[in-house]
């Protein structure tokens, strides 16, 4: 299930956060209509049927652009004004920062002072075009670049008192499918202008997380404006719902302007008298949107420092609350000014907060806000205010406070809340719990003790070769002295094999010529199929005389072949047979679009939506192939790295399940990809927050076992309820179950060797502990893995691809040490 699918769990739930945030007796219309209860958790704002108060137009003027004359516009938002209209002005400040960089448009510092001085007839509307086809981390991050944006534009404008409710209303085109509000209320009730032109059944709905969604349901030049502004329009238009009238045709002249203005505000006022109440505060549908939530408005106190005691702190604290009238009160320290803008801020306990924008910052990390400094500008009483303002004062001494700025009511809450995105819930889980001691990188150890661990995995190799191919039976079993073996090999088996052989000679656990030897002969053994003017590895051949068990091609596994022969042909003893092997292969017919195909029976199946791709193109320049596609490289884009960290963890869950390989073996044998170290991060804290949260030690990836189904695939789920699953074949099903509570969760031998060699700490040498003390098979080799259950060992059974990999991952280890 992808991020996507998860909408309908997600409604449900916020479904059941409206319903505990808003009582039935505040559900009465919210002001709009009253007559009877909602019996919806998505109220619909328009219900003609019921309104006995207000019916609530909204007027956006569009099409306002850098070269539109500024004292025309002027005179039409004033011709507004002098007949009591109420208007919206939408502006894409994006473009106003292309023609201004370096200063503030004359049309916008106009646009800001008109909005300053008549705060209850003209708001300014940012645009934000595609916002609701956004996933929720990225609205939030739109909002707050938008917000920023405006900090710059227009210096103060954001902070100022006589604008405390300003910029929370956005517009954007049109929704698509299901309303997904997510992201959206990072910071007091935002409002939101969409386009429903062409979708004349969509009415306004207040969202349980405070948005407020306002159709567009009518586009009119001037011309039409002055024309068709009728009562019948309005009538057919529905209440709570806003009509665009576009300026960018406006007259030069701001005589011209005014008498256009006066006209349509006069079609506006006729149509009123006819029966229909326009809004004269837009701010009132903003003020009934948040009427059922309490001020959550907070003051932080900036002092120099915290008084020693707890007692005198205390002392402290209840003073500050008594001098600004609530009990809403922070007292930090700092405030120092950050890149973003931000306030960084400390609590006495430690705890930082970001104050600024509301919204999420460049690293993902939430900001509080709207904020206002108190002692630079003193907000007016009775001013309409987001519920989530946050009041800064800086003072020497707390006797120096002053109540600048109404109560808050007494209730304190820890907003803005948080996003409904599973991929940045995670990147913070990771990152917070990356800052654990026992995750502190530490010096590599290799001892006596994986030098014996070494010469175990080594003697897998030895007793599981073919004479005749220099191959090694995959998976090995001995019950009451019989052994049961799997004669069939991949070749991603094969890359294992081959790179195992290569860790022995570095780990000096065999005389080098006799590997060597070994290598030769298998290279020499592989079967290559001519398919026109493709040739390639088969999918699977027998070991013991490497005849072909199936036909067919596959990608991943021959990506992890071409990087075992690539690291041979560094060996001057087996250059040339590497060079031979490599000089068989022709796949360019195979590729398509940059991407290598698989071949199956009956079809041709591209390999880029896959967990192996990125590593393909790792490996595949080496036989010429350079222009290939990674999911993980096209992923991760955006102007920070926590954008691209959270696009990458979009894509991780479109693919599915994540295990250790071939994430790790990147690290291991071609050195981290930007893509694998940020994903290596991401695992690695999630793994020990589980292990905090549950105790239990992991150490997922694909593993074979000693029952059926016989193979499994675990790993990082991000798109499943559970962050940790277990797939498998049932038949024709393929199952997923929670690690945790699967009789097939598995710790992995490998995956504990491979993540102690890659990242040395605690907690992976706490993993490796685990794999030392149970997965050793005396005489036999490493066991395939351990049942999380008990971590009772797959009692020998043993398998090629792990004990492969455990000598890449010693002799890795040992190369660190030197």
């Amino acid at each position: 299930m992808g991020i996507a699918d998860r909408s309908s769990y997600g409604k449900h739930r916020r479904n059941q956060k409206v319903d505990k945030l808003m009582s039935w007796k505040r559900r009465e219309f919210l002001g709009l209509a009253s007559g009877s209860l909602l019996s919806t958790s998505w109220p619909a704002l328009a219900q003609p049927q019921q309104a006995e108060g207000i019916r609530a137009f909204s007027i956006l003027l569009t099409g306002v652009h850098p070269s539109l004359p500024v004292n025309a516009l002027g005179s039409l938002i004033f011709a507004f004004l002098s007949q009591g209209v109420a208007l919206s002005v939408e502006v894409a400040f994006e473009d106003f920062a292309k023609h201004t960089p370096d200063r503030t448009h004359p049309l916008l510092a106009m646009l800001s002072d008109t909005a300053s001085q008549n705060r209850t007839f003209v708001e300014i509307v940012p645009a934000s075009r595609n916002l609701m086809r956004k996933t929720g981390y990225f609205k939030a991050r739109s909002l707050w670049g938008l917000r920023s944006q405006i900090d710059q534009q227009l210096p103060g404008a954001m902070a100022a008192a006589a604008q405390p409710a300003h910029f929370s209303t956005v517009s954007t085109n049109e929704l698509e499918g299901e309303l997904r509000q997510d992201g959206l209320r990072t910071g007091g009730c935002t409002t939101v202008i969409y386009d429903a032109v062409e979708a004349a059944e969509r009415e306004a709905l207040l969202g349980p997380a405070a948005v407020l969604m306002l159709p567009l349901k009518a586009r009119l030049d001037l011309r039409s404006a002055q024309e068709k502004m009728t009562s019948g329009l309005f009538s057919k238009l529905g209440d709570g719902t806003v009509l665009a009238v576009d300026v960018a045709e406006l007259p030069i002249d701001p005589a011209r302007a005014y008498e256009v203005g006066q006209r349509i505000a006069a079609s506006v006022n006729r149509a009123r008298l006819s029966g229909y109440l326009l809004s004269v505060l837009p701010r009132e549908i903003y003020k009934r949107c948040c009427a059922f939530l309490p001020n959550h408005s907070r003051h932080y106190v900036i002092l120099p420092e915290f008084p020693g005691s707890a007692e005198g702190y205390n002392g402290l604290l209840d003073q500050a609350r008594t001098r600004l009238g609530t009990d809403c009160v922070t007292l930090v320290r700092g405030g120092e000014r950050r890149a973003d803008g931000a306030l960084l801020v400390e609590t006495r306990d430690g705890e930082q907060h970001r104050l600024g924008a509301p919204g999420l910052g460049p690293d993902g990390e939430p900001i509080e806000g709207p904020i206002f400094l108190v002692d630079d500008v003193a907000p007016q009483r009775g001013d309409v205010r987001h519920p989530d303002a946050v009041f800064v004062h800086k003072a020497q001494t707390v006797s120096r406070l002053s109540a600048k700025v109404p109560a808050a009511n007494g209730i304190c809450l820890n907003y803005p809340t948080g996003i409904v995105d599973p991929a940045h819930e995670l990147m913070l889980e990771a990152r917070g719990t990356l800052r654990d001691s026992s995750l502190s990188p530490e010096a590599p150890v290799f001892d006596a003790a994986m030098m014996a661990d070494a010469e175990l995995a080594y003697r897998y190799l030895e007793q599981a070769e073919m004479n005749a191919t220099g191959l090694a039976l995959t998976v090995r079993k001995q019950i009451n002295g019989k052994s049961f073996n799997n004669s069939e090999i991949t070749m991603w088996d094969v890359g294992s094999l081959i790179l195992g052989l290569l860790a022995a000679v570095e780990l000096e656990l065999a005389p080098a010529d006799r590997i060597y030897r070994r290598i030769k002969k298998i290279m020499a053994s592989l079967p290559v199929i001519q398919d026109g003017d493709a040739a390639y590895p088969p999918t699977l051949i027998n070991v013991r005389d490497a005849s072909i068990e199936r036909r067919g091609f596959d990608a991943c596994d021959f990506a992890r072949l071409t990087s075992a022969v690539t690291r041979a042909a560094q060996h001057t003893a087996l250059a040339d047979a590497s060079s031979q092997l490599m000089g068989k292969w022709q796949i360019a017919g195979l590729m398509q679009g940059g991407v290598l195909n698989n071949i199956l029976k009956t079809r041709i199946q591209s390999s880029y939506l896959s967990h192996c791709a990125h590593y393909q193109t790792r490996v595949l320049p080496a036989l010429g192939q350079s222009e290939t596609r990674s999911p993980y490289r096209e992923a991760f884009a955006g102007e920070t790295v926590a954008d691209r960290t959270v696009n990458l963890l979009y894509t991780v869950d479109k693919i599915g399940i994540l295990p250790t390989e071939p994430l790790l073996l990147e690290y291991v044998e071609l050195g981290p990809s930007a893509e694998c170290a940020v994903l290596t991060d991401v695992f690695l804290g999630a793994m020990k927050h589980h292990f905090d949260q549950t105790d239990q030690l992991l150490a997922p990836s694909e593993t074979p076992i000693d029952t059926a189904p016989w193979f499994v695939y675990q790993g990082f789920d991000l798109g499943h309820e559970t962050r940790w699953n277990v797939s498998y074949r049932k038949g024709r099903e393929v199952v997923f179950e929670p690690v945790a509570s699967s009789p097939y969760g598995i710790f992995s031998t490998k995956a504990a060797y491979l993540w102690y060699a890659v990242r040395p700490c605690r907690h992976t040498r706490k993993m490796l502990d685990m794999a030392q003390e149970h997965a050793r098979i005396d005489g036999f080799g490493m066991s395939s893995g351990l049942f999380l259950d008990g971590y009772a060992q797959m009692k020998n059974h043993a398998d090629l691809n792990t004990n492969g990999i455990v000598l890449q991952a010693l002799a890795h280890l040992k190369r660190r040490t030197r």
